[in-house]
């Protein structure tokens, strides 16, 4: 499996110091069908534990993903940031 992360992403997670591990384990779990939601179109949304924190009050990701093909970390943001994306958002995203 291919794991990408669009430039935006990328220098996001760097910030917030997401490792490339973590990213992995989330893209498992998503193999496993553990996400909270599928946003249609291949289009998930993925919580990332923040360390010592856990999930719950986390990260939250979009992530473009095709089972056994590959994955795209497409958008990242912190809970406590933001709450949500907008149907907007989701929209274009999608």
């Amino acid at each position: 499996m291919k794991i990408y992360k669009h430039r935006s992403f990328h220098q996001w997670a760097d910030l917030e110091r997401i490792t490339d591990k973590t990213l992995r384990t989330a893209i498992e779990e998503l193999e496993k069908g553990l996400h909270e939601a599928n946003l249609g179109s291949g289009l998930y949304k993925k919580r990332i534990p923040i360390s010592g924190k856990g999930k719950r009050s986390g990260y939250r990701t979009l992530v473009a993903f095709k089972r056994e093909k590959c994955a795209f970390y497409i958008y990242g943001f912190a809970k406590n940031e933001y709450a949500n994306i907008n149907e907007r958002e989701e929209k274009i995203y999608r």
